[in-house]
């Protein structure tokens, strides 16, 4: 007779829930019947399920068939165990359809407002259960994230997006020139253009030098878009940001479109072929389901909760 620790096929799936219908209908005959089967193949399941065990399970009578001593104690805890299998094979069937997981993206601008929060919110709502892991920085710093498989993907500009990455276009939205409240009249170039830490210098310094206003120069502050904007109301100079900025602060700053011909921004969400995320791919699924585009309107010239 096989013991426990030779158990294979004997003890598969099919045997175990056949041994528990027997037990629920109290006889082969009726859960042969329930189960839609020959009660010579249920009976044999169960037969070699008691051989591989080397225990009876069932007392059998004329009138029927009941659970042993050893057959209720071990029925139960298949039960259960039947039950952790079910629950894990859902688990595992919704993480496949990423509706559970974990999705972590990269972004360099903010995206408390625009269309990054309108896609993030978008995607809340078809994933509730999936954690949504953000990391800022800089182009080069998401990029490298993504190549190293820390980051599930990068919003970046177009133009960032190396050719080893596959890439999807998500919105285009116009750069804006901010200048504070109280001279918002100021030309691009009299004071220095501020720019975060995570922008593109080479970026910012182009669009203003085709402008004409290279004259005071481009300084990198060290810190976020929000804290460049705080040192533009505070009179320290210019910053050149994206319309989705604009939206996002609260400082007092006057926001207008660049002068000159229009600029605008091109954001893609970049990933690796190979990065095999279910989470990535309903995300990327959504996307492409939904484009996400940008208001055409430069609003509000004026931050939110600035004075006028």
């Amino acid at each position: 007779m096989k013991r426990v620790s030779e158990l294979s096929a004997a003890q598969d799936i099919a045997a175990l829930r056949s041994a528990l219908m027997v037990r629920e209908h109290l006889g082969f005959r009726r859960a042969s019947e329930a189960l839609g089967v020959n009660p010579s193949v249920l009976s044999r399941r169960v037969l070699a399920l008691e051989d591989a065990l080397g225990v009876s399970l069932f007392q059998r009578t004329s009138g029927g068939a009941r659970p042993t001593g050893a057959g209720e104690r071990f029925l139960t805890d298949v039960e259960r165990a039947l039950e952790l299998i079910s629950k894990a094979a859902v688990r595992a069937g919704a993480a496949g359809r990423g509706e559970v997981g974990r999705l972590r993206l990269g972004h360099v601008w903010p995206v408390a407002a625009g269309p990054a929060e309108a896609m993030l919110c978008a995607y809340r709502r078809s994933a509730r259960d999936v954690e949504l892991e953000l990391r800022g920085g800089s182009a080069p710093e998401l990029v490298a994230a993504v190549l190293d498989r820390e980051l599930d993907a990068a919003l970046i500009a177009a133009e960032d997006a190396p050719p080893g990455l596959d890439r999807l276009g998500l919105w285009s939205e116009p750069w804006l020139l901010a200048r504070p409240l109280d001279a918002s009249d100021a030309p691009l170039g009299q004071t220095p253009v501020l720019c975060a830490a995570g922008d593109d210098w080479a970026r910012i310094q182009r669009l203003v030098s085709e402008r004409g206003g290279a004259r005071a120069g481009v300084r990198v502050q060290m810190t976020s878009h929000d804290g460049v904007l705080s040192l533009v109301a505070a009179g320290a100079g210019h910053a050149i940001v994206p319309q989705s900025v604009a939206h996002a602060t609260r400082a007092a700053v006057a926001f207008a479109p660049l002068p000159g011909a229009p600029a605008a921004l091109s954001v893609v969400a970049a990933w690796r072929n190979d990065h095999d995320n279910p989470a990535l791919r309903r995300f990327l699924s959504l996307l492409r389901a939904s484009p996400i585009e940008a208001s055409p309107v430069v609003k509000p010239l004026r931050a939110a909760g600035a004075h006028r």
